[in-house]
């Protein structure tokens, strides 16, 4: 009886790690069990090509009339004129500063940050992320870990998917180990509220460089 004892884990292990699990869990479980109540948004990473879908999409059933909120840096341009003509309603832009930079880690921390200043009520219950296939599931997932706290659950949307010339296997170790790494960095972030991106100083600041152009852009609101 006592050798089994000693086998036997004590009950705050077993506490501890369950805990440990539902907080690693936790953006996901919480948009399931508790929603937040605001109408669904597009998410464009960067613009180019991806704002352009997400406005013919705002276009279209089910989609019509969905707000689109842009995540870029100053150095694309984003959106153009015509780009922020065409919206309904209004393009709301959200400019990366560093140290964010321009990566994946510091676009889905900048999304939590907007979603944090919505009121209760305005916040997304869904929002649909709009990039390339080869920017998922490592994008899918940060912005998951980011924003799943706050109730809303991110639906990933490869506007290239249709291209037969770039299809991908996103279980391949190409796609999967970034993605892994940038989970483990939102889950580094929603402990200490860093990115980790202080570790490599130098694409740091490499990032920062180019994304930043010191003068008004003109579409900013954020």
């Amino acid at each position: 009886m006592s050798k089994f004892r000693r086998l036997r884990s004590p009950w705050w292990v077993m506490s501890a790690c369950s805990a440990a699990i539902l907080w690693s869990l936790w953006p996901w479980i919480r948009p399931a069990l508790f929603p937040a109540a605001g109408r669904p948004w597009l998410v464009v990473l960067d613009g180019y090509h991806r704002l352009d879908h997400a406005l013919m999409l705002q276009g279209q059933e089910p989609f019509r009339s969905w707000p689109i909120l842009l995540i870029t840096c100053p150095v694309t341009g984003q959106p153009t004129a015509l780009q922020a003509a065409q919206a309904s309603p209004p393009l709301s832009v959200l400019l990366e500063r560093p140290p964010l930079g321009g990566d994946t880690a510091g676009q889905a921390v900048a999304l939590a940050k907007w979603l944090h200043q919505l009121p209760l009520q305005s916040r997304p219950g869904r929002v649909l992320l709009l990039s390339d296939q080869h920017h998922f599931p490592r994008a899918a997932w940060a912005a998951q870990l980011s924003a799943g706290g706050l109730g809303t659950v991110v639906q990933p949307w490869a506007v290239d998917a249709e291209d037969p010339r770039l299809s991908l296997d996103r279980w391949a170790w190409p796609q999967l180990g970034p993605a892994l790494r940038d989970a483990l960095r939102l889950q580094a972030w929603r402990i200490s509220g860093s990115t980790l991106s202080e570790l490599d100083s130098k694409k740091r600041q490499k990032k920062a460089q180019a994304c930043w152009i010191p003068q008004p852009f003109p579409f900013a609101s954020a």
